[in-house]
């Protein structure tokens, strides 16, 4: 029995991190429910972003203003005996037009095991939970936007 547990935990190092992404929807479809036009100008959409996205528990990993792209991510949160999860979010941000902005938002839920390298990724895509970011970061950058006048 210890020899079998021996063999599967080395497999699994030899295997290196395993990555699944497991999505149901094709690309285009995937993009209608994660890009979505605001109202406003970039600056207000970038800082409204980064404001939700902590304001819901992630923590901004990166940032390039000039890209328009932010990363961020959960802690681990404990799932059971051994095993982990944390959810990632990257945002692009761009100008698109004199008072809009185009923005697509990916949210990945991680998963994998306590010590162990193998992982598997799950594209979150749920478009009430979306609707309800962007919908908050439509209200953060209207507050910005009045609050400059």
């Amino acid at each position: 029995m210890k020899k079998i547990l021996l063999l599967l935990v080395i497999g699994l190092f030899l295997s290196g991190c395993a990555t699944e992404s497991l999505s149901t929807l094709s690309t285009l479809q995937r993009r209608s429910i994660e890009a979505k036009e605001l109202e406003g100008n970039f600056d207000d959409a970038f800082k409204a972003t980064l404001q939700v996205l902590q304001d819901k528990g992630y923590v901004i990993k990166s940032t390039d203003y000039k890209a328009g792209v932010i990363q961020g991510e959960t802690g681990e949160k404990d799932k059971g005996w051994w095993t982990y999860y944390r959810y990632e979010v990257t945002a692009t941000i761009e100008q698109f037009g004199e008072d809009q902005v185009k923005e697509r938002i990916t949210f990945l839920k991680k998963s994998g095991t306590e010590g162990l390298v193998a992982t598997t990724s799950k594209i979150i895509e749920d478009p009430k939970f979306l609707q309800e970011i962007y919908g908050a970061i439509q209200k953060e950058m209207f507050v910005r936007k009045n609050l400059n006048k």
